[in-house]
């Protein structure tokens, strides 16, 4: 197979830049979804829905993000792949290397998101088995996709996934990007555990408080 020649480095560090534009995002989008739990009866998430979904600046936006999200992981693909085929064979010893378990882990991690994203994206097909009524606004439809036991599970579960992917995938960015050393390791491996709670954390939050409240 002939692969455009690309310097593996160089994949890797648009790998870690375009991980740490989807951080970000992320953080945009959990805080987006707290609005669910604001007790005004979904006024402020229907808004923001209604804006994400006419403004044109945002519909742009919406093909970045995504050829963002396939860009990083057609590189990351890649990048296993080509390690892959220039090691078929592997070490005859053990590496004494201390290699991250989350950095052994990433790209099953990432598969795994993908197939969560993938059925993020095809919430609306929720509608169409019957599962959530399709004329309730979207703050009721979210409500009541986090009210159906096994899709709050999903979710938890895809939450869970997505801290290990952050948890390393933050480090990795700055040893990647070479402002990982001795002195900051210890600060940058705390600071990415945080942020990828942190993340986490508020979209669990609102799957669990949502998913009690009907309880």
């Amino acid at each position: 197979m002939n692969l455009p020649k690309i310097h593996s480095i160089s994949k890797k560090i648009l790998v870690a830049l375009l991980g740490a534009f989807l951080s970000i995002f992320l953080l945009f989008h959990a805080s987006a979804n707290l609005c669910i739990l604001r007790n005004d009866g979904g006024e402020w998430y229907n808004a923001f829905c209604d804006f994400m979904g006419t403004n044109y600046v945002v519909k742009v936006f919406e093909i970045i993000l995504l050829g963002a999200l396939l860009l990083h992981i057609a590189l990351t693909l890649w990048l296993a792949f080509t390690n892959k085929m220039a090691r078929p064979k592997g070490y005859h010893k053990p590496q004494r290397t201390k290699t991250h378990t989350g950095s052994k882990l990433q790209v099953w991690t990432g598969i795994l998101l993908l197939a969560g994203l993938l059925l993020h994206f095809t919430d609306f097909f929720f509608v169409k088995l019957g599962w959530i009524d399709g004329n309730l606004n979207f703050y009721q439809q979210a409500r009541a996709k986090f009210q159906i036991p096994h899709i709050a599970i999903a979710y938890l579960v895809f939450f869970v996934i997505v801290w290990f992917h952050m948890r390393h995938g933050f480090a990795a960015i700055f040893q990647t990007l070479g402002l990982y050393n001795y002195k900051y390791g210890k600060a940058i491996e705390v600071i990415a555990i945080l942020y990828a709670t942190f993340i986490c954390l508020m979209f669990a939050s609102v799957v669990i408080t949502t998913f009690l409240q009907a309880a």
